[in-house]
């Protein structure tokens, strides 16, 4: 089933729409990603700078401590004191960074208790000025230095996950800038494809469109021309069957006058004007019928075998009585005489184009009719010495309707050689036309015939 070009937009347009949402959500993220993981590195770093300084601020408060223990002098306290509330705000700073990581904020809870157990050791000396002595000294440093190497395994556990968590965050963010060095230049991709796509549908459907109206015009032109004609064929029908009808009713009601028998020869000629005329009207009838099968497209040759030469005998016959004074047919046949072509169609071109040659044709002209059946095909050939037809003139001898200039004032309704030019193509047979104004015409015919029939006679 053929999805419509209208459906393929709108679904084309949606998936766009779907395609661009997912692809600008990708990238939203992945930036909100690298940020975050921006913002986790820069604490990690921030983590690690407060680890340092705490780690030289104690260093800097042991060394003010044993000073302080062996000269017991003022400034020293006061050195302490500064830098330990330095060392309580690092602290806190360092407290607020690592609060969203459970590992390092009980790692620092745990510094920040071993750093309060190391001060509170510090304000148990004595502070009342009374020196100590080199025992004491020893005892006490060694006490210190426990607890400083304590802390500062504690910080340098501290340091090693800051920089686990610095590896893992430098990966992240790698990767997140990876994702965004694809994404983006990918996305961009994908979405000009679909609007190159969307604009191929767009410009197909406008084609489309365009093809579809211009069917419709050409519908409308050919239903235009189509009444144009019926409306012609009907004024050239009614004006084409009033003069035979008048003749038959002239001729009927002169023949009946003539009652004795020396009045034979003035019946014969009017009975002869009454079968030109009935004639005439049946040729009418006939185009009717066969521009009718033309136009509805359903004219199928029903091919059969039969005798040519038989044929042409009879269909001169029958034409006969249409000859003027003197005229006479002349035929004439070569090879074999058995063909394979519609007798129906055939008689229809035949009767058209001998019609014509004795219509256009004086009194006492032959009218010479010759077939040929040989390897080529058959063919037929229908020649007269009448009018002729002007040069400017033949490109358009088998238009609907057309009649030579110098044909105007003669009977006929034009479509004659249109139908044997149609009845001969229906037979994939070729009809062509020699003439020269004034010295006579001729028509030849031309079918293909199987191959077992181009046997001499």
């Amino acid at each position: 089933m053929k999805i419509p070009v209208k459906i393929r937009l709108y679904a084309g347009f949606g998936a766009l729409f779907v395609l661009s949402a997912f692809i600008g959500c990708s990238t939203y993220y992945a930036v909100n990603m690298h940020e975050k993981n921006s913002r986790s590195l820069s604490h990690i770093f921030d983590v690690m700078n407060d680890i340092n300084q705490i780690h030289y601020l104690l260093s800097d408060m042991a060394s003010n401590q044993r000073v302080l223990r062996s000269t017991n002098e003022p400034l020293y306290r006061d050195q302490y004191y500064k830098v330990k509330d330095r060392i309580s705000v690092t602290m806190q700073e360092t407290y607020r960074l690592v609060s969203p990581d459970p590992l390092l904020n009980a790692k620092v809870g745990a510094l920040n208790g071993q750093i309060n157990d190391l001060i509170f050791f510090w304000s148990q000396l004595r502070s009342d000025g009374t020196k100590y002595d080199s025992k004491e000294i020893a005892a006490i440093s060694l006490d210190e230095q426990k607890k400083i190497q304590e802390i500062n395994q504690l910080t340098e556990s501290i340091a090693a996950i800051a920089k686990v968590n610095l590896e893992k965050g430098r990966i992240e963010n790698e990767q997140t800038l990876m994702k965004l060095s694809w994404a983006s230049p990918l996305g961009s991709i994908i979405i000009q494809i679909f609007i190159v796509a969307l604009i191929g549908l767009v410009i197909l459907e406008l084609k489309k469109r365009k093809k579809a109206e211009a069917d419709l015009q050409k519908i409308i032109i050919r239903e235009k021309l189509i009444n144009e004609m019926k409306a012609r064929f009907v004024s050239m029908a009614s004006h084409e069957f009033r003069t035979p009808l008048s003749t038959i009713l002239a001729s009927s009601q002169l023949a009946s006058k003539y009652v004795t028998e020396d009045d034979q020869p003035k019946r014969e000629k009017h009975f002869n004007r009454i079968a030109t005329a009935v004639h005439h009207l049946n040729e009418i009838l006939e185009d009717l019928l066969s521009i009718e099968k033309l136009e509805i497209g359903k004219l199928k040759a029903n091919q059969e075998e039969f005798n040519i030469e038989d044929y042409v005998n009879a269909l001169i016959k029958q034409i006969e009585p249409l000859l003027k004074n003197g005229q006479q047919l002349v035929y004439e046949h070569k090879g074999n005489p058995k063909v394979m072509l519609d007798h129906a169609l055939l008689r229809h071109i035949l009767n058209n184009l001998v019609s014509n040659a004795i219509k256009f044709s004086k009194e006492n002209d032959p009218i010479h009719i010759r077939s040929y059946n040989h390897f080529d095909g058959l063919m037929i050939a229908v020649k007269d010495q009448g009018i002729g037809i002007p040069k400017q003139e033949q490109a358009n001898l088998f238009d609907r309707f057309h009649r030579a200039t110098n044909a105007q004032n003669i009977e006929g309704t034009g479509l004659g050689l249109y139908i044997a030019e149609k009845y001969t193509k229906v037979m994939n047979g070729k009809i062509k036309c020699t003439s020269t104004e004034g010295a006579g015409t001729e028509f030849t015919l031309l079918f293909p015939q199987p191959v077992k029939e181009h046997k001499a006679a």
